[in-house]
C-alpha cells in the first residue's frame, strides 16, 4: 500500500511507514493511508491481536511533511493545516480506541508528529541511537496529534513542559530513564524485539488487556472513587468470560496459559 507496508504474521501485523524522500514524514496522502490500514485491521478481528508500528530506512517518523504546506499566505496555510487536522485528528483518537495493544519500534528519529505518533503506542522500543525530537516550537508550531495529552502521562507534566518549550531533542537514554521508553535495543533488533513484545501481548488475554488498557487511560480524569467503579466494572465483565478460568487452572497447574 504506498507509502505503507502492513505484515501480518502470529497474529501481529507490522506496520511500516515507508516514504524515505521525506524520511517517513506525514502528509495527507499517508494519514489517509493509515486510516485504511486500520479499517483493514479491524476486518480481520480476531486474526489481528497485537500491532507493531515502525519506519524503513533507519527513520521512525520525521513528522509532518513541511514540503507539503503552502506557506504562502494565511489563507493558505490555514487551509492545509485544517486539511490534515480532518484526518489526523480521527487517526489518534482511533489509535487509543483500538482493542489492539500497540508497540511502537522506534529504529531512529521521532520527531514532531512522529513524537506524537509513537506515543499512540502501548509499549515504546527504542534503538539506542534513536532520539525523540519535539520540535513543534523550534519551526514556530503548537505541538499537536495528541502530544501535549500523552507525553505528560508518560514523563509528567514538568518534564514535557521543558521538553515543549525547548524543543530540545531526548536521547534514547533519557526516554528510557523518564519512563518513555520501554526498553532499548540495537538498531538491528528493535523489529525483532518489538514484534517479540507485540506476540506476547497477541497470545495473551485479549479482553483483559483491552480492559487494562482503556481503565489506565481513563486514570487520569477520574477520582478515585470513579476508577474504582471502573475497575470493578471491568472485573465484572472479564469474570463472564472463560480467560479468567483459564488464568487461575493454569496458575495451580503451574503451566504457561493458553488465552483463545
Amino acid at each position: 500500500m504506498g507509502s505503507i507496508r502492513i505484515e501480518i504474521s502470529n497474529s501481529v501485523a507490522t506496520i511500516t511507514l515507508q516514504a524515505p524522500k521525506t524520511r517517513n514524514a506525514f502528509d495527507v496522502t499517508m494519514v489517509r493511508e493509515m486510516h485504511r490500514i486500520l479499517d483493514h485491521i479491524q476486518k480481520e478481528g480476531a486474526a489481528i491481536r497485537a500491532l507493531v508500528l515502525t519506519g524503513s530506512d533507519g527513520v521512525f517518523c520525521s513528522g509532518v511533511d513541511l514540503h507539503s504546506v503552502d506557506l504562502s499566505t494565511a489563507e493558505a496555510r490555514q487551509s492545509a493545516h485544517l486539511e490534515l487536522r480532518k484526518f489526523m485528528d480521527p487517526l489518534m483518537m482511533r489509535f487509543s480506541e483500538l482493542r489492539h495493544p500497540m508497540v511502537a519500534a522506534v529504529n531512529g528519529v521521532a520527531a514532531g508528529a512522529g513524537l506524537s505518533l509513537a506515543l499512540a503506542a502501548d509499549i515504546i522500543v527504542a534503538a539506542e541511537d534513536a532520539y525523540f525530537w519535539p520540535s513543534f516550537a523550534r519551526v514556530g508550531l503548537v505541538p499537536d496529534a495528541g502530544v501535549t495529552f500523552r507525553l505528560a502521562r508518560r514523563i509528567g507534566g514538568g518534564r514535557s513542559l521543558s521538553a515543549l518549550l525547548l524543543a530540545e531533542k531526548i536521547t534514547a537514554s533519557q526516554a528510557l530513564d523518564w519512563g518513555l521508553a520501554y526498553a532499548l535495543a540495537p538498531r538491528d533488533d528493535v523489529l525483532s524485539k518489538s514484534q517479540e513484545i507485540a506476540h506476547r501481548l497477541a497470545t495473551g488475554p485479549r479482553s483483559v488487556l483491552a480492559q487494562i488498557r482503556q481503565l489506565t487511560a481513563s486514570s487520569f480524569d477520574h477520582s478515585l472513587a470513579e476508577q474504582l467503579r471502573a475497575e470493578r466494572s471491568a472485573q465484572e465483565r472479564v469474570l463472564a468470560a472463560h480467560e479468567c478460568v483459564e488464568g487461575v487452572r493454569a496458575f495451580f497447574e503451574k503451566r504457561e496459559p493458553e488465552f483463545h
